[in-house]
């Protein structure tokens, strides 16, 4: 039988099909007590009150100033620096404190950026007349706490309950023997197949792989033990996902975290971004205030943040018993899209943002990717919010918003499905109390719940729904259980505090070495490349090891999601790591210890992840995906790219790119490694049509009008766009390239460990190799400076040049990597210009691969030929970057 209804019955219905009807409350306070009511599995909510410092319901500390620093013309980046130092180097009191930093009122230009490096130290200023500002393009925090992720387990234990509920602080173990009470512990929970399978997360559509990845996906809580009896352990917070045996179960390991930083905060001051007042979009300055990275018992309170990028208060990876308290982030200045104005965020545990207040954001209070709780949002509030606040990653547990106010955007517990590669459900277990938001948002996950209660808003959602619409009682939940875990007078920990200038030795008279610690560091000569007698070495040594490549498409928000390589210029707002935003120290460090000593560089295919579907259509807003593979070109803030955000400017360069290679390449130089600096990369203009459509050189995507075919001239899923690219008839596009080339040059004509080629993947035509270097030899010309470059082509175009003198002479180095011979002799050499990528030309060819002696007398052949030339390869048979 079929049923017919009409449009306005179906809109009569949507309510009935979007959320179950109300039910009782579970959750109940009276005379200073709170009852929770469970469901037949044991569930209830959590105790979210040991969220905050120390645990919840301990005033932060008002630690007295060990030197005071006043302001002075010019960057007072260094001074305050010394002054963090000088406290980091006294010793700690009883209550693990080394003193306060007392800045006094007036601005500070920070070229630079604050790091706060030891336990025990605090940032403060004389409240809204100390003003810092992030001058300069820099990206990263103004001023940071980072910790070091040290930690050394003990053996796992088995957690040997059927179940434990959600709430709960009791297990069961296998063994408790050699535990101790105060003792810190980590507990595990596998994402097994069938639990994945049971949430409806091993599927997902299209090409991409958006299901989730178990292996990758671990569940941990770290806790501290409070008691044992026999072998129950009970721990000091509540788990907030279930332990089941049928899913995995889960284990507990003592650990020791000796790389946390502890008892470290920064308040009572202002920080202001310097941004580019002709673009309201613009990026190119500072995106975080503060971030906190592997922190115990820290804080951040009474700051005001203005004109910042990202995400302004940043509480990272490894932080646990964090405050943010008072502070406020006010006129964003960014692009309208991901990742942007992402104002409150946490990835750690137990941490607490109470009384916060963003204004035009995005993602303004949020919690990252398997974030185990509870994290609290308390009285915060965010006017003319644009987007969503909840769990911008999977499987959020724990998270309370209590007496949340957003004007414009979402509230949600919820399932974001493929969104930001298939984050799926994204929070469980979770609170929304007396909240109001234009849209309320509230799902149940399988195997767990979301809960709703006395919120305001047009509702959406399966979740459990309580009394909305109403006043409720308690009126926080967070206080009711505060006070009834440690009584009302903890409730006095999270009043307003009140702040006095101290007195204490200024930095001119406590520092006595401040001169020093202050001057410019002299430039370390390193071990820089030089070329001799046809030979690059490094420090005087001959160059010998391997090539690393690096990531130019993949990367996920999680670590072990899918395999990656390094990528100087891939951003992920606010996160560090290896698939992130690499350190480049450690990433330079890694390539010593395994004894790779070339890294390639160039930029990325595309600028975001949504792209990694391969479809070609344009996006309908700027919801972009991390992380990023940064265009060496600035947007523009006018109009609108492919992608969503505005359109990029070719005359204007993206300043965080080219400061990343000038890093790398100082580190290389430090090191003993090379930087080959491959200006572009073809794989853009060739092969499908996907790599092309968000290229800051289509005309859609600039401001500059460039002359391609629009629409561009899709054939299947193809797009051969490399003739059109190479051809430099038209002056304008002529100079736009003629000034790019000039730019790399200038950005690395500092650094000795660098040699420039034209392009990775390159199978381009004589003339456009000819123009290259034709624009290489004026630069040389006019600066008196001469970088290594490499001849890097199709053997006929490599032949052409060397057999020009003039543009030979411009060449240091042969690069024997995209044409070869095999061990029977037979010679893999594609024509340049021909309209197909290396790859492509590999695909046609039957006749095999190189050997390293067959590689070895190609190397020969050349530095007969051409004795003053070093030779190197890309060819992974080689063995050697010099073969």
């Amino acid at each position: 039988m079929r049923i017919r209804l009409s449009f306005a019955a179906l809109i009569a219905l949507a309510p009935a099909l979007v959320f179950a009807v109300q039910r009782p409350p579970v959750v109940r306070a009276a005379s200073g007590k709170v009852e929770y009511v469970a469901d037949a599995n044991g569930d209830r909510v959590p105790d979210f009150s040991t969220a905050g410092y120390a645990g919840g319901g301990v005033a932060l500390p008002l630690v007295p100033a060990a030197i005071v620093v006043a302001p002075a013309a010019g960057d007072a980046t260094a001074r305050i620096q010394a002054a963090l130092d000088f406290v980091a180097d006294r010793p700690a009191d009883a209550q693990g404190f080394r003193g306060a930093v007392q800045l006094l009122p007036g601005r500070y230009e920070l070229a630079g950026r604050l790091r706060i490096q030891a336990s025990g130290v605090v940032l403060r200023g004389a409240g809204e007349k100390t003003v810092l500002v992030a001058a300069g393009t820099e990206r990263g925090a103004l001023i940071a706490a980072r910790g070091v992720a040290k930690e050394d387990f003990g053996s796992a234990r088995a957690v040997t309950d059927a179940r434990v509920p959600v709430g709960a602080t009791r297990l069961t173990l296998s063994d408790a023997s050699g535990l101790g009470v105060g003792e810190t512990v980590a507990i595990t929970r596998p994402t097994t197949k069938e639990w994945s399978h049971e949430l409806g997360m091993d599927v997902a559509p299209g090409r991409q792989q958006f299901a989730w990845k178990p292996a990758a996906m671990t569940l941990r809580w770290t806790r501290t033990i409070a008691a044992i009896e026999g072998n129950v352990v009970t721990l000091d917070a509540p788990l907030t996902t279930a332990l089941e045996a049928k899913f995995g179960g889960g284990k507990l390991a003592a650990i020791k975290a000796s790389g946390r930083l502890r008892h470290v905060g920064v308040e009572n001051l202002r920080c202001e971004s310097v941004y580019d007042a002709a673009n309201p979009l613009d990026e190119q300055h500072a995106w975080e205030a503060v971030f906190f990275e592997h922190v115990e018992d820290g804080w951040v309170a009474e700051i005001t943040a203005a004109h910042f990028a990202g995400t302004v208060f940043n509480v990272g990876a490894g932080c646990r018993r964090v405050t943010v308290q008072d502070c406020a982030s006010v006129a964003p200045v960014s692009e309208l899209g991901g990742y942007r104005r992402h104002t409150f965020h946490t990835s750690g545990e137990q941490t607490l943002f109470l009384r916060c207040r963003a204004e035009d954001g995005r993602n303004d209070f949020t919690v990252g990717y398997l974030t185990g709780g509870p994290n609290v949002f308390l009285e915060c509030r965010a006017e003319r919010s644009t987007g969503f606040s909840g769990s911008v990653g999977s499987w959020a547990s724990g998270l309370l918003f209590d007496n949340v106010t957003l004007d414009g955007g979402t509230l949600e517990l919820n399932n974001r499905e493929t969104w930001n590669q298939g984050v799926g459900w994204a929070a469980a277990n979770s609170m929304l109390w007396q909240c109001s938001a234009p849209v309320v948002i509230c799902r149940q996950p399988p195997t767990a719940q979301n809960w709703a209660d006395g919120v305001w808003g047009q509702f959406v959602g399966d979740g459990y729904w309580s009394e909305v619409n109403e006043f409720i009682k308690p009126e926080s939940l967070y206080r009711a259980q505060l006070a009834a875990r440690s009584g009302t007078a903890a409730l006095d920990a999270l009043l307003p505090r009140r702040h006095t200038i101290d007195n204490a030795p200024h930095i001119e008279g406590a520092v006595t070495d401040l001169a020093a610690r202050i001057a410019p560091k002299p430039r370390a000569p390193g071990k820089p490349l030089a070329l001799a007698n046809g030979v690059l070495t490094v420090g005087g040594a001959r160059l010998s090891g391997r090539e690393e490549d690096i990531s130019w498409w993949r990367g996920y928000l999680y670590a072990g999601a899918e395999p990656t390589k390094p990528a100087i210029t891939r951003f992920a707002p606010g996160m560090h790591g290896a698939f992130l935003t690499d350190d480049l120290d450690q990433l330079t460090d890694a390539m010593v210890a395994q004894k790779q000593v070339v890294l390639r560089h160039h930029y990325g295919l595309w600028y975001e992840r949504r792209r990694m579907d391969h479809e070609r259509m344009r996006r309908p807003d700027g919801d972009v995906w991390p992380p990023f593979f940064e265009q060496p070109f600035a947007r523009s803030g006018q109009g609108r790219a492919w992608d969503g955000l505005s359109r990029y400017d070719l005359t204007k360069y993206n300043a965080w790119y080219f400061a990343r290679l000038r890093e790398f390449a100082a580190l290389a130089r430090q090191k003993g490694l090379v930087l080959v600096n491959e200006m572009y990369f073809q794989h853009n203009i060739i092969e499908a049509g996907a790599h092309w459509v968000d290229s800051p050189w289509r005309p859609t995507n600039n401001v500059n009008g460039t002359r391609f075919t629009e629409p561009p001239p899709f054939d299947g899923d193809t797009v051969k766009m490399a003739a059109e690219f190479y051809d430099l008839s038209d002056p304008a596009y002529r100079a736009l390239h003629r000034a790019y080339i000039r730019q790399c040059l200038a950005n690395l004509a500092d650094e000795p460990n660098v040699i420039h080629t034209l392009s990775a993947e390159n199978s381009g035509p004589l003339s456009f190799m000819q123009f290259w270097l034709d624009v290489v030899a004026e630069w040389e010309a006019e600066t008196g400076r001469h970088p290594l470059i490499a001849l890097s082509a199709c053997k006929d175009v490599q032949d052409a040049i060397l057999a020009e003198a003039k543009r030979a002479a411009v060449v240091d180095v042969i690069d024997l990597t995209y044409w070869f011979r095999t061990a029977k002799g037979d010679e893999f050499a594609p024509h340049g210009g021909t309209d197909l990528a290396p790859r492509q030309h590999l695909r046609l060819w039957k006749s095999g691969r190189p050997s390293a002696a067959s590689i070895a007398a190609m190397a020969a052949e050349y530095r007969t030929k051409f004795p003053g030339k070093a030779i190197l390869t890309g060819l992974p048979e080689a063995g050697d970057v010099q073969p």
